[in-house]
């Protein structure tokens, strides 16, 4: 498949760029700073461009069959930054005809929130997160709201170790522990590409 990955730089999305190209993807990694791209592949090709600029998300989208968005926040403070991200990629993609995306989201987002481990809903979320939640939510309504083959996917704390397996994936919280490795969550992100297990469902995702 011909993949556009926008967070390319990000410690997920690093991960993303590295398994689609060792999977026989051809990758084009969307930045802001292209310089920050430090692989180098034959199947790679970086693009610059702003993810709130509807415009460059077009020309990235051009020729592409799918997207992975592993796209942030980099502050926690108030912000609309990934509602018009998502607002920006939804039109590009109906306009370039890209129907596919496996989007990063977060466990305690929107309908996982009443279920979420105790420290997460009553101390994380409220007195850490709130902002950028709220912000989450507000595109992620975007995006439910489109006609996108969408996977949201929803894993916990992430922490920066090799990849271990064992990954599991639901809608619920029962037997789910609430952190995973960035390289497995590339993995599973990855797999979604072509799976139709999860299209239009926000799974989480842990151990």
């Amino acid at each position: 498949m011909k993949v556009l990955v926008i967070g390319a730089t990000g410690g997920t999305g690093r991960h993303v760029v590295a398994h689609l190209l060792a999977d026989g993807h051809s990758v084009r990694a969307f930045a802001r700073n292209p310089a920050a791209v430090t692989t180098r592949h034959e199947r790679l090709e970086v693009v610059a461009g702003d993810a709130l600029d509807q415009a460059a998300l077009e020309r990235a989208l051009q020729g592409q069959d799918a997207v992975i968005s592993t796209f942030g926040p980099r502050s926690l403070k108030k912000t609309d930054v990934q509602e018009r991200y998502m607002r920006a990629l939804v039109a590009a993609m109906a306009k370039a005809g890209v129907k596919r995306l496996v989007n990063l989201s977060a466990m305690g987002a929107g309908d996982s929130a009443a279920g979420a481990p105790f420290f997460m809903r009553r101390i994380l979320r409220p007195l850490v997160l709130g902002r950028v939640f709220a912000d989450k939510e507000r595109g992620e309504e975007v995006l439910f709201g489109s006609p996108i083959e969408y996977v949201n996917v929803r894993p916990g704390m992430l922490v920066d170790k090799p990849a271990r397996g064992g990954v599991k994936a639901s809608l619920g919280y029962a037997g789910l522990a609430a952190k995973m490795h960035r390289e497995d969550l590339a993995i599973f992100m990855i797999a979604q590409l072509q799976s139709p297990e999860w299209v239009r469902k926000s799974p989480l995702v842990g151990y």
